[in-house]
């Protein structure tokens, strides 16, 4: 884990390409809590509930806040001191990226989001609005000073969308049976 870190230092936006049921959680979860010291942590899901986002951070007791933003029929329920979001619309784009932007703007220090995932988002938008989606809250991100890692399932999508999408991001991190890091100089070569 400690080379992938090393190989994402300098990044801000990073696609996590894991095929399901892969070992996508433990990196995620180091993602998320494993660069800086109490970190907030925010988690925008499509599938999972906020009680089951909450519990991937057991044992990491040093978080300054967590918070969740469900999407369309995820339970928003989770621990007491967690702050919960919900979009009611899976396809509501702009509400969600003004979600995103209330909890970047309200929180200081080292923030750390986890998007999962497009794969899920992808099947209520089309490629070109999720597009445009993730060009504007990358850009959010990083002028916040955060940090994201966005999951995808990369066998469910066409290779031609998956490199679109892979243009918006520092770095792509491709779990299997070799984790393999590629920088936006080397996904700018491919």
């Amino acid at each position: 884990m400690e080379n992938i870190h090393d190989q994402l230092e300098e990044t801000t936006n990073v696609l996590l390409a894991e095929p399901p049921m892969g070992q996508g959680r433990d990196v995620c979860t180091s993602l998320l809590c494993d660069q800086q010291p109490a970190p907030s942590v925010l988690f925008v899901t499509y599938t999972r509930s906020a009680a089951d986002c909450v519990a991937q951070l057991d044992g990491h007791d040093d978080l300054d806040k967590v918070g969740v933003v469900t999407v369309g029929d995820a339970s928003p329920e989770a621990r007491d001191g967690v702050v919960t979001e919900t979009v009611s619309s899976p396809s509501d784009l702009t509400g969600l990226g003004i979600t995103i932007g209330q909890f970047l703007s309200e929180w200081d220090g080292p923030v750390f989001v986890c998007f999962d995932s497009l794969t899920s988002m992808l099947q209520y938008v089309d490629v070109n609005t999720a597009y445009e989606f993730l060009h504007a809250i990358t850009g959010q991100i990083h002028a916040a000073g955060a940090h994201s890692h966005f999951h995808i399932d990369p066998d469910a999508h066409d290779a031609e969308h998956v490199a679109s999408i892979t243009s918006l991001f520092d770095a792509k991190v491709s779990l299997g049976d070799e984790p393999s890091v590629r920088t936006r100089e080397l996904l700018a070569a491919e």
